[in-house]
């Protein structure tokens, strides 16, 4: 069972999703993997850029092209974790 500080941060974070109308518990649990997989892919790549600095090898980050969204074209950096996760949800890029 979970208890303690996990489940006060587990809680919380359902509370999130249910006051922006997500209550659908598989909908909560896809939206938390794919919000921890841009996390860590953002993780990844911060860590291969700084490698690549500290080795003085050249590096291409996954996010330094456009991404093209319907009829918008987004900067990839726009899409890092570090970058859109403190964004208000009216800024939604999509």
């Amino acid at each position: 069972m979970i208890t303690g500080e996990l489940k006060n941060k587990i809680d919380s974070l359902w509370d999130i999703f249910a006051s922006g109308g997500l209550v659908n518990p598989l909908e909560v649990i896809e939206q938390i993997t794919y919000l921890m997989f841009i996390h860590d892919m953002d993780d990844s790549d911060n860590t291969r850029a700084r490698e690549s600095a500290m080795l003085g090898l050249p590096y291409q980050s996954i996010f330094s092209d456009e991404v093209k969204i319907g009829e918008r074209t987004i900067a990839g950096s726009q899409l890092k974790w570090s970058v859109f996760h403190n964004f208000p949800a009216d800024r939604c890029i999509l």
